[in-house]
């Protein structure tokens, strides 16, 4: 399956507050559990490798270990793929923002740039004009 993306025609939209702080609360709240879990692993693990654990409860305690591990895989797959879309955002706030400054570029591109000389600039250019045609006229009588 492919699909066309058009990069005119994208819409940006800035991220609420509320958006903001679900993100981060989503984040403290991962955090918070990646901890929890890291700690049933490493329990897990102990009561594993433990002597005094009877021998019929180690696999169990094993196969724990292995589904803790999968599912702190899945959190972190999940906060990767919300890292994700968050920097696809912002590519797409960088983009717009691009095009719009092309687009200034471009106009500005089409249509000449008025300069107005200063005041003192003007009176030099008229000094030096005056003196251009005396000398091209003094030219032209001295040629026969």
């Amino acid at each position: 399956m492919s699909m066309l993306v058009s990069l005119d025609k994208i819409e940006f939209e800035e991220e609420s507050e509320v958006a903001k702080r679900i993100h981060a609360w989503r984040q403290s709240e991962r955090k918070i559990m990646i901890d929890t879990i890291q700690d049933l692993i490493q329990t897990s693990h102990k009561y594993a490798k433990s002597q005094y654990t009877p021998s019929a409860q180690r696999a169990r305690w094993t196969k724990l270990a292995g589904q803790l591990i999968w599912y702190k895989d899945q959190i972190m797959k999940s906060f990767s793929l919300e890292a994700l879309t968050i920097q696809l955002q912002d590519l797409e706030k960088k983009v717009v923002e691009q095009q719009v400054q092309r687009e200034r570029q471009i106009a500005s591109r089409n249509y000449p740039t008025l300069v107005f000389p200063k005041p003192e600039e003007r009176r030099a250019q008229g000094a030096e004009k005056a003196q251009n045609t005396e000398t091209s006229q003094a030219a032209k009588a001295d040629d026969p």
